[in-house]
């Protein structure tokens, strides 16, 4: 089920040299043994924990994956084992690949990121045009919300009639003075995505990241899929909803199965399905300058300030945000993190060469509280 650590180390000692030596390499072989077996002790705690029934493991280090672990449950009803080849789905985290597809069309010279909205698609709302490209991505654009905190559309309402109904209502700020995070910039990414690329946005991703990045089993989709290596959602909550937001939430004792659905447009947002391994290797192609130049990368990673000089994101430690790339503005092993539907975290910590990959079917299983304790 896993590929120890011990297994990359066992062979960068016998390609150093220390296969001459059986002391010398019993060492590095026992450290590397005690660390994958404190890395799996330390997962299914948190499994426990935090009652997850599912997890996969990816660990990148100087550009090579060196430990994968598949731990627990991807369907309940069945106990149908995760293995490393099960697909997550990984909520938000797909609009970091919204970002790449944006700065790949940057890029290519079809996107500027400080033009309105409005010069690359017609039929706007002429209270859209002061919004531009680089607001939508960084969450600073002021749209209204198409979708409420249950991820329902607005109003209950078709495809169609949501995305009419969202260009009716009025900005909730004059755009670039506020961050709120905010789906609908990110279908009208995609729908520009679209325009510019003449393809549909999943496969314009699909050819420039997936296939480019070697990612076997990535795709688009949602929950209620009939997939067979798909793992099933779960949650404990039951959320309490006022108009669009959640005001509470109910607590079951029992995991309870969560479909969610949504129309193509929303793909951008929170679609993509993969492995933690297949996000490994898209982590290790973009850091190998594959799919974005180095400038790109850096522009995509570089959290957005604020008129007033302030940072802000998610919370007080995911404190900044990108090109739809969120991260952690800190002294000591800042760190790049997607992460998607409270149950799927990216951490890229780039000044130490590293990247912890934590995918679940728990929504609220939370595991960008615990990826720093793996990463340390």
């Amino acid at each position: 089920m896993l590929n120890k650590i011990s297994a990359a180390i066992g062979l960068i000692a016998i390609m150093g040299g220390l296969a001459d030596s059986a002391d010398a390499q019993a060492t590095p072989v026992a450290e590397a043994d005690n660390r994958a077996a404190a890395i799996d002790q330390l997962v299914q705690g948190e499994m426990a924990s935090r009652r997850i029934p599912g997890l996969q493991l990816a660990i990148v280090k100087n550009g090579e994956i060196i430990f994968t672990g598949a731990y627990g449950q991807s369907d309940l009803e069945t106990a149908k084992p995760v293995t490393e080849r099960t697909v997550f789905g990984v909520n938000s985290i797909s609009k970091a690949f919204t970002g790449v597809a944006a700065m790949q069309l940057v890029e290519a010279g079809k996107l500027d990121l400080d033009a309105s909205v409005t010069q690359y698609l017609e039929g706007l709302p002429a209270s859209w045009k002061a919004i531009t490209v680089r607001q939508v991505l960084t969450h600073t654009s002021g749209l209204p919300e198409i979708i409420d905190d249950n991820t329902r559309l607005i109003d209950g309402a078709s495809p169609d009639a949501a995305w009419a109904k969202v260009q009716e209502l009025p900005l909730r700020y004059a755009p670039g003075t506020q961050y709120a995070y905010n789906q609908t910039g990110y279908a009208l990414m995609g729908k520009i995505i679209e325009k510019l690329s003449g393809k549909p946005f999943v496969d314009f991703v699909r050819e420039g990241q997936f296939n480019a990045a070697g990612m076997e089993q990535a795709r688009f989709g949602h929950t209620a899929d009939t997939v067979p290596e798909l793992a099933s959602l779960y949650t404990y909550l039951t959320l309490k909803m006022e108009g669009m937001r959640a005001v509470g939430v109910e607590r079951s004792e029992t995991p309870m199965a969560r479909h969610e659905t949504w129309p193509a447009y929303m793909h951008p947002t929170g679609g993509v399905q993969t492995t933690a391994r297949d996000l490994a290797a898209w982590v290790i192609a973009l850091q190998d300058r594959k799919l974005v130049s180095e400038k790109g990368l850096e522009q995509l990673w570089t959290p957005q300030q604020l008129p007033d000089g302030s940072y802000r994101g998610f919370n007080r430690t995911i404190n900044g945000y990108g090109l739809g790339w969120p991260v952690i503005r800190r002294a000591e092993h800042p760190a790049v993190t997607p992460t998607g539907g409270d149950r799927a975290a990216i951490f890229i910590y780039p000044e130490d060469d590293l990247t912890v990959i934590v995918l679940t079917n728990l929504m609220g299983a939370s595991p960008e509280k615990f990826v720093d304790k793996i990463a340390s």
